[in-house]
């Protein structure tokens, strides 16, 4: 169980690869700045550009998980992992050698300073992409994972940066992201009682209002952009949810 906190930072959709070192300079710089009063940094999925399993060393893997660990335990601070649709078999004994902890839901809820604040990596809140969301389901499915895990290590890196390319593909066919539909959103918040919901995906990064009629207050959803030319992180403290953006080749907190 996450204990009631006072604040916490949300960052999603960094996609790091040893292809991509300006972001990975950024993420490092942006651990060095997050202030020591921080309780929580919570990472919303699709931290990695893929993951084929804990035991497959990258390049950067081991760099990143001792700076997330240093981060940690210099500042104090918890650090809570959730999967995207990139990293969802990044496991416990990544997360142990970063002083991460594993949050293994889709959805979860924290108190954070007053505000309920449900938390996910926002994926299943596009439910016009059915293709998709029948894909997910099937990949997730923990004997699937099993049997993902079971093959060589190179077959999975190559099966990784096939889905890679063919995520590409799609993207240059299509490149308007597929957005969440307004009602799974309001069924979330109404079904988990929550003030706030954070969540990344769609790269979309803005803070919307939810859910006012006259009957109901207004609810808040912040949606955390990608890094790519531009970094994102959020904000939840007393003063309510913040959403920041920085340069990722000049990163200035």
């Amino acid at each position: 169980m996450i204990p009631e906190l006072s604040n916490a930072l949300f960052i999603s959709d960094l996609h790091l690869m040893e292809d991509r070192p300006d972001c990975i300079r950024a993420f490092f710089r942006f651990l060095e700045w997050i202030p020591e009063q921080t309780d929580a940094l919570f990472i919303l999925g699709d931290f990695f550009e893929y993951w084929v399993g804990d035991d497959v060393e990258l390049p950067y893997s081991t760099e990143i998980s001792a700076a997330l660990a240093k981060a940690a335990s210099d500042k104090q601070m918890r650090v809570y992992f959730m999967a995207g649709n990139r990293d969802f078999s990044l496991g416990a004994d990544f997360c142990t050698r970063s002083e991460m902890t594993l949050i293994d839901q889709d959805e979860i809820t924290v108190n954070i300073a007053g505000y309920r604040v449900l938390l996910s990596h926002g994926d299943l809140y596009c439910t016009t992409d059915k293709k998709y969301l029948r894909f997910r389901k099937v990949i997730r499915h923990p004997w699937v994972i099993k049997a993902l895990l079971s093959l060589s290590k190179t077959r999975r890196i190559g099966i990784a940066e096939t889905l890679r390319e063919s995520s590409r593909k799609n993207y240059q066919r299509q490149p308007a992201p597929v957005d969440v539909t307004s009602a799974a959103i309001n069924k979330a918040l109404r079904t988990h009682q929550a003030d706030i919901l954070v969540h990344g995906h769609t790269h979309l990064a803005d803070i919307h209002l939810h859910g006012q009629s006259a009957t109901e207050t207004g609810r808040q959803r912040m949606v955390l952009g990608d890094w790519h030319d531009y970094g994102w992180y959020g904000r939840i403290d007393t003063n309510g949810p913040a959403l920041h953006r920085f340069s990722v080749k000049q990163p200035d907190f």
